[in-house]
């Protein structure tokens, strides 16, 4: 015969079990976004370092411009954790193109700016991409 005592027993167990459940079920949500948050830092770290890099590349290319029109480029070298590089494309008598390329963990950013060198280096325009290396 079930008394009222077992009863009430069986059901401090599926309480404590539904309580149980849902713990469970915050560690496992909790667990989730900090996660999903650690990557979004990883992307964004990874992001800020390639934009300085190529922005490294590109202000000592346009340097070198400065001192000299017929500067042709940075060959590839290391550069903090990465590696930059550049190249000048002569675009005309007063223009010219340059493609600065920033390396890091795998990754590579672009940045082509048209560049006006007729007196100190002006950047006309620009364009930045990140991308699988």
């Amino acid at each position: 015969m079930v008394t009222a005592r077992h009863r009430e027993k069986g059901s401090a167990l599926i309480i404590a079990l539904g309580a149980l459940t849902l713990v469970a079920i915050a560690v496992v949500a909790v667990a989730s976004l900090v996660q999903s948050r650690g990557q979004g830092v990883a992307y964004e770290e990874r992001s800020v370092r390639l934009v300085a890099l190529a922005d490294a590349a590109m202000a000592e290319t346009l340097a070198e411009l400065d001192a000299s029109k017929t500067f042709t480029g940075i060959p590839e070298r290391g550069f903090a954790d990465g590696s930059i590089a550049s190249t000048v494309h002569p675009k005309g008598v007063r223009e010219v193109e340059v493609t600065a390329v920033a390396r890091y963990n795998g990754w590579r950013a672009t940045l082509v700016a048209r560049v006006d060198i007729e007196h100190a280096p002006r950047v006309l325009s620009w364009r930045r991409w990140n991308e699988p290396d």
